[in-house]
Protein backbone atom coordinates (compact mmCIF):
# COMPACT_ATOMS: atom_id res chain seq x y z
CA UNK A 1 0.00 0.00 0.00
CA UNK A 2 2.93 2.34 0.63
CA UNK A 3 3.85 1.94 -3.00
CA UNK A 4 0.39 3.01 -4.11
CA UNK A 5 0.49 6.03 -1.79
CA UNK A 6 3.69 7.20 -3.43
CA UNK A 7 2.03 7.28 -6.87
CA UNK A 8 0.40 10.36 -8.15
CA UNK A 9 -3.36 10.47 -8.57
CA UNK A 10 -3.10 10.06 -12.29
CA UNK A 11 -0.83 7.04 -11.93
CA UNK A 12 -3.16 5.54 -9.31
CA UNK A 13 -6.06 5.80 -11.73
CA UNK A 14 -4.01 4.13 -14.50
CA UNK A 15 -2.94 1.33 -12.12
CA UNK A 16 -6.58 0.90 -10.96
CA UNK A 17 -7.80 0.76 -14.55
CA UNK A 18 -5.06 -1.71 -15.47
CA UNK A 19 -5.85 -3.82 -12.39
CA UNK A 20 -9.55 -3.78 -13.32
CA UNK A 21 -8.73 -4.72 -16.94
CA UNK A 22 -6.38 -7.53 -15.87
CA UNK A 23 -8.88 -8.71 -13.26
CA UNK A 24 -11.62 -8.73 -15.90
CA UNK A 25 -9.36 -10.63 -18.26
CA UNK A 26 -8.54 -13.20 -15.57
CA UNK A 27 -12.23 -13.61 -14.71
CA UNK A 28 -13.08 -13.98 -18.41
CA UNK A 29 -10.29 -16.53 -18.86
CA UNK A 30 -11.48 -18.50 -15.86
CA UNK A 31 -15.13 -18.42 -17.03
CA UNK A 32 -14.27 -19.37 -20.62
CA UNK A 33 -11.74 -21.98 -19.44
CA UNK A 34 -14.31 -23.65 -17.20
CA UNK A 35 -16.89 -23.49 -19.95
CA UNK A 36 -14.44 -24.95 -22.50
CA UNK A 37 -13.57 -27.72 -20.02
CA UNK A 38 -17.25 -28.57 -19.55
CA UNK A 39 -17.86 -28.46 -23.30
CA UNK A 40 -14.84 -30.73 -23.83
CA UNK A 41 -16.27 -33.21 -21.32
CA UNK A 42 -19.66 -33.16 -23.06
CA UNK A 43 -17.99 -33.52 -26.46
CA UNK A 44 -15.93 -36.48 -25.21
CA UNK A 45 -19.07 -38.15 -23.86
CA UNK A 46 -20.92 -37.46 -27.13
CA UNK A 47 -17.94 -38.79 -29.11
CA UNK A 48 -17.83 -41.97 -27.00
CA UNK A 49 -21.57 -42.44 -27.56
CA UNK A 50 -21.21 -41.92 -31.31
CA UNK A 51 -18.27 -44.36 -31.44
CA UNK A 52 -20.31 -46.97 -29.54
CA UNK A 53 -23.20 -46.49 -31.96
CA UNK A 54 -20.77 -46.77 -34.89
CA UNK A 55 -19.29 -50.01 -33.53
CA UNK A 56 -22.81 -51.41 -33.08
CA UNK A 57 -23.79 -50.31 -36.58
CA UNK A 58 -20.59 -51.78 -38.01
CA UNK A 59 -21.19 -55.08 -36.22
CA UNK A 60 -24.79 -55.13 -37.49
CA UNK A 61 -23.60 -54.30 -41.01
CA UNK A 62 -21.08 -57.13 -40.93
CA UNK A 63 -23.73 -59.55 -39.64
CA UNK A 64 -26.16 -58.43 -42.35
CA UNK A 65 -23.47 -58.79 -44.99
CA UNK A 66 -22.63 -62.30 -43.76
CA UNK A 67 -26.32 -63.21 -43.83
CA UNK A 68 -26.66 -61.76 -47.33
CA UNK A 69 -23.69 -63.86 -48.48
CA UNK A 70 -25.33 -66.96 -46.98
CA UNK A 71 -28.54 -66.19 -48.89
CA UNK A 72 -26.60 -65.68 -52.12
CA UNK A 73 -24.81 -69.00 -51.55
CA UNK A 74 -28.12 -70.72 -50.79
CA UNK A 75 -29.62 -69.32 -54.00
CA UNK A 76 -26.59 -70.54 -55.94
CA UNK A 77 -26.89 -73.96 -54.34
CA UNK A 78 -30.60 -74.11 -55.19
CA UNK A 79 -29.92 -73.19 -58.80
CA UNK A 80 -27.23 -75.86 -58.95
CA UNK A 81 -29.59 -78.41 -57.43
CA UNK A 82 -32.32 -77.36 -59.82
CA UNK A 83 -30.04 -77.80 -62.79
CA UNK A 84 -28.46 -81.08 -61.75
CA UNK A 85 -30.93 -82.82 -59.49
CA UNK A 86 -34.43 -81.74 -60.52
CA UNK A 87 -36.09 -82.39 -63.84
CA UNK A 88 -37.14 -79.46 -66.00
CA UNK A 89 -40.89 -78.83 -65.93
CA UNK A 90 -40.80 -77.55 -69.49
CA UNK A 91 -39.55 -80.94 -70.67
CA UNK A 92 -42.43 -82.68 -68.93
CA UNK A 93 -42.23 -86.42 -68.53
CA UNK A 94 -39.73 -86.79 -71.39
CA UNK A 95 -36.65 -86.42 -69.17
CA UNK A 96 -37.83 -88.95 -66.61
CA UNK A 97 -38.60 -91.41 -69.44
CA UNK A 98 -35.05 -91.02 -70.78
CA UNK A 99 -33.58 -91.53 -67.31
CA UNK A 100 -35.79 -94.59 -66.75
CA UNK A 101 -34.60 -96.11 -70.04
CA UNK A 102 -31.00 -95.43 -68.99
CA UNK A 103 -31.53 -97.03 -65.56
CA UNK A 104 -33.21 -100.10 -67.03
CA UNK A 105 -30.47 -100.44 -69.65
CA UNK A 106 -27.73 -100.22 -66.98
CA UNK A 107 -29.53 -102.84 -64.91
CA UNK A 108 -29.97 -105.04 -67.99
CA UNK A 109 -33.68 -105.59 -67.31
CA UNK A 110 -36.92 -104.96 -69.10
CA UNK A 111 -40.14 -103.60 -67.63
CA UNK A 112 -43.65 -103.23 -68.93
CA UNK A 113 -46.87 -101.32 -68.40
CA UNK A 114 -45.49 -97.86 -67.63
CA UNK A 115 -47.90 -95.37 -66.07
CA UNK A 116 -46.80 -91.77 -65.61
CA UNK A 117 -48.35 -89.21 -63.31
CA UNK A 118 -47.72 -85.71 -62.01
CA UNK A 119 -48.81 -83.92 -58.85
CA UNK A 120 -48.13 -80.33 -57.90
CA UNK A 121 -46.24 -79.85 -54.62
CA UNK A 122 -45.53 -76.11 -54.69
CA UNK A 123 -47.89 -74.23 -56.96
CA UNK A 124 -46.15 -73.25 -60.16
CA UNK A 125 -42.67 -74.20 -58.92
CA UNK A 126 -42.33 -77.89 -57.98
CA UNK A 127 -44.06 -81.03 -59.24
CA UNK A 128 -43.70 -84.69 -58.32
CA UNK A 129 -43.46 -86.98 -61.35
CA UNK A 130 -44.24 -90.66 -60.72
CA UNK A 131 -43.60 -93.72 -62.87
CA UNK A 132 -45.35 -96.97 -62.07
CA UNK A 133 -44.35 -100.20 -63.82
CA UNK A 134 -44.48 -103.95 -63.39
CA UNK A 135 -41.30 -105.93 -63.16
CA UNK A 136 -40.48 -109.62 -62.92
CA UNK A 137 -37.16 -111.40 -62.83
CA UNK A 138 -34.40 -112.88 -60.74
CA UNK A 139 -33.75 -111.39 -57.33
CA UNK A 140 -30.11 -110.35 -58.10
CA UNK A 141 -31.34 -108.39 -61.15
CA UNK A 142 -34.06 -106.78 -58.99
CA UNK A 143 -31.47 -105.80 -56.40
CA UNK A 144 -29.17 -104.37 -59.11
CA UNK A 145 -32.07 -102.30 -60.47
CA UNK A 146 -32.71 -100.81 -57.02
CA UNK A 147 -29.00 -100.03 -56.53
CA UNK A 148 -28.81 -98.25 -59.90
CA UNK A 149 -31.92 -96.19 -59.07
CA UNK A 150 -30.42 -95.31 -55.67
CA UNK A 151 -27.14 -94.15 -57.25
CA UNK A 152 -28.84 -92.20 -60.03
CA UNK A 153 -27.59 -88.57 -60.06
CA UNK A 154 -31.03 -87.02 -60.34
CA UNK A 155 -33.99 -87.02 -57.99
CA UNK A 156 -35.26 -90.35 -59.30
CA UNK A 157 -35.93 -92.58 -56.31
CA UNK A 158 -38.01 -95.57 -55.24
CA UNK A 159 -41.28 -94.44 -53.73
CA UNK A 160 -42.97 -97.81 -53.29
CA UNK A 161 -42.51 -101.50 -54.09
CA UNK A 162 -45.55 -103.78 -54.20
CA UNK A 163 -44.47 -107.42 -54.22
CA UNK A 164 -46.92 -109.63 -56.13
CA UNK A 165 -45.33 -113.06 -56.29
CA UNK A 166 -43.11 -113.87 -53.35
CA UNK A 167 -43.53 -117.52 -52.48
CA UNK A 168 -43.65 -118.95 -56.02
CA UNK A 169 -40.46 -119.82 -57.86
CA UNK A 170 -37.36 -119.51 -55.64
CA UNK A 171 -35.19 -116.51 -56.54
CA UNK A 172 -37.88 -114.99 -58.75
CA UNK A 173 -39.44 -111.65 -57.85
CA UNK A 174 -42.52 -110.09 -59.34
CA UNK A 175 -43.34 -106.57 -58.19
CA UNK A 176 -44.96 -103.29 -59.01
CA UNK A 177 -42.46 -100.47 -58.62
CA UNK A 178 -43.25 -96.79 -58.22
CA UNK A 179 -40.41 -94.35 -58.88
CA UNK A 180 -40.69 -90.63 -58.34
CA UNK A 181 -38.72 -87.61 -59.37
CA UNK A 182 -39.18 -83.87 -58.95
CA UNK A 183 -39.56 -81.30 -61.69
CA UNK A 184 -38.78 -77.66 -60.93
CA UNK A 185 -39.15 -74.49 -62.92
CA UNK A 186 -41.44 -71.60 -63.60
Amino acid sequence: MDLVKRLADRERRIVSILAAVFGSIVILLVVFGVRARLDAGRAAARRASIEAEWRTADRDRKAALAQWNRWVQAETDLQELGGKWFYDRAEGIGEIRADLREVLAKAGVAAMDFEYGETEIVRGRLRRVTVRFAWGGAYPAFRRLLEIVENHPRSLNVARIEFRNIGGTPGYVEAGIVLEGYAAGE
